[in-house]
C-alpha cells in the first residue's frame, strides 16, 4: 500500500512460486521503490502460512520498516508451548519465519537498547500504527489497527491460564483461532480510506469479531472506499452489517482466492457481488491450468478417470491507483489472470 510521497507498507506476504521470493519485494522493485528506504511498515496480520510466507526476507530488505503483528500473538505462543501444538512446533514454518524477524530485530538494536526491550511492535483495538505528516509532504497519512478487541485479549489470557492448569491435569485446551486475533487495519491517505480485513470471522456478540469494530466508539472516523474481503470471500468472515457502517454504497472490493480450501465458492461471489458492483478476484480458480505429466502417468490417469484440479495457478495482481488529494475514480490494473466479477463466477 503506497501511503503518498513515496512511502509504503507491506501487509503479509507470499511467494513467487518460480523464483520462491517474496511477491511484494518484486512488485515494488519493478516499479521502482527502494524498498530499504521507502517500507515504513511490515505488518504481519496473523500466522497462517499463506499470510506469512517470506516475510522475514521483506523485513530484512526494508531496513527502515518497524514490524507489526497482533498484540495476543504472544499469549497463543506461549499456550502453544504449553500444549506443544504442531501449529508452532520448534520446526514449522511459521515458527521459523518469527524466529528469523527477531533476529533481524535484533540486529538492528541501537546502542543502548536492551535485548528484551526488542521486538514488534503490539497491535490492538484502535491502536495508530504510523503517522506521516508535515511540511514536506503533499497528503497525510495515518495507519490504525481495528483488531484484536480487549475481548479478544481477554480471551487470549484466559487461554493461557487454561493450558497452564490443563497442563498439571494432562488435558489439552481449546486454543483461539488465528483468524481471530488477526490485526484489521484502517489506512487513512489524503482524502482516501481503506480497509484491510484480513481474515478476521464474523461470530455473534460485541466483543470480538467485526461486532466488536464495529460497536467501538474509538475506530477512526469515515467510510472506506477500499476493502480487501476478509479469509477470500469465505461466509464466516462476512458481516452484513460492515459493508454499510464502514463502507459507502459499492465500494471497490479485493477477495484473494485460496484454493486448498476452494475459496470462494460460487455462492460467495454471488454473495459479495451483491453488497458491490465493483468486486475484484486476484485470480480465478476455474482457469487455474492442470500441469502435463510424463504420457504413461497421464495415460494411467486417463484409465483410472482420476478427477483433478489444480491447486496452483499465476500469481494474479489487482493494482487500484486514485489520486488522494481529490475526488477521482480509482484506475484498476489486473495482471496474470485477476479478474472483475461482473457476474457469478463459476469455479471447477
Amino acid at each position: 500500500m503506497h501511503l503518498g510521497d513515496g512511502d509504503w507498507i507491506v501487509v503479509d506476504s507470499c511467494v513467487e512460486r518460480k523464483t520462491a521470493r517474496p511477491i511484494a519485494l518484486e512488485y515494488l522493485e519493478k516499479i521502482g521503490v527502494d524498498v530499504a528506504s521507502q517500507v515504513r511498515l511490515v505488518i504481519a496480520t496473523h500466522w497462517h502460512d499463506d499470510h506469512i510466507r517470506g516475510l522475514s526476507a521483506v523485513l530484512a530488505a526494508a531496513k527502515n520498516a518497524k514490524f507489526v503483528t497482533s498484540a495476543a500473538h504472544s499469549l497463543q505462543d506461549l499456550t502453544r508451548l504449553a500444549v506443544l501444538s504442531g501449529d508452532f512446533a520448534p520446526q514449522s514454518s511459521a515458527t521459523r519465519e518469527y524466529h528469523n524477524i527477531i533476529q533481524v530485530l535484533l540486529n538492528r538494536r541501537q546502542v543502548g537498547e536492551r535485548r528484551d526491550s526488542v521486538g514488534p511492535i503490539k497491535a490492538n483495538a484502535n491502536k495508530k500504527l504510523l503517522t506521516l505528516s508535515g511540511r514536506n509532504r503533499t497528503v497525510d497519512s495515518e495507519v490504525f489497527a481495528l483488531s484484536p478487541s480487549d475481548g479478544v485479549l481477554n480471551l487470549a489470557e484466559a487461554e493461557l491460564r487454561n493450558a497452564l492448569t490443563a497442563m498439571k491435569s494432562g488435558r489439552r485446551p481449546v486454543r483461539l483461532a488465528p483468524n481471530q486475533i488477526c490485526v484489521v487495519l484502517w489506512l487513512q491517505v489524503g482524502s482516501l480510506n481503506a480497509l484491510l480485513g484480513a481474515d478476521l470471522e464474523h461470530v455473534s456478540g460485541t466483543t470480538e469479531g467485526w461486532q466488536a469494530i464495529i460497536k467501538s466508539d474509538e475506530r477512526p472516523n469515515g467510510l472506506a472506499g477500499f476493502f480487501k474481503v476478509p479469509h477470500h470471500g469465505s461466509d464466516n468472515a462476512d458481516c452484513p452489517e460492515s459493508w454499510t457502517t464502514l463502507m459507502p454504497p459499492g465500494p471497490v472490493a479485493i477477495v484473494t482466492p485460496y484454493s486448498p480450501s476452494r475459496l470462494p465458492r460460487e455462492v460467495d461471489i454471488a454473495r459479495l457481488s451483491f453488497r458491490t458492483d465493483q468486486l475484484f478476484l486476484t485470480s480465478d480458480l476455474a482457469k487455474y491450468s492442470l500441469p502435463r505429466r510424463v504420457n504413461p502417468v497421464e495415460k494411467t490417469l486417463r484409465e483410472l478417470s482420476v478427477k483433478r484440479r489444480a491447486l496452483m495457478g499465476q500469481m494474479g495482481h489487482v493494482q487500484l491507483r486514485c489520486s488522494a488529494v481529490g475526488p477521482d475514480e480509482p484506475r484498476v490494473t489486473l495482471t496474470n489472470g485477476a479478474t472483475r466479477c461482473a457476474v457469478p463466477l463459476r469455479y471447477a
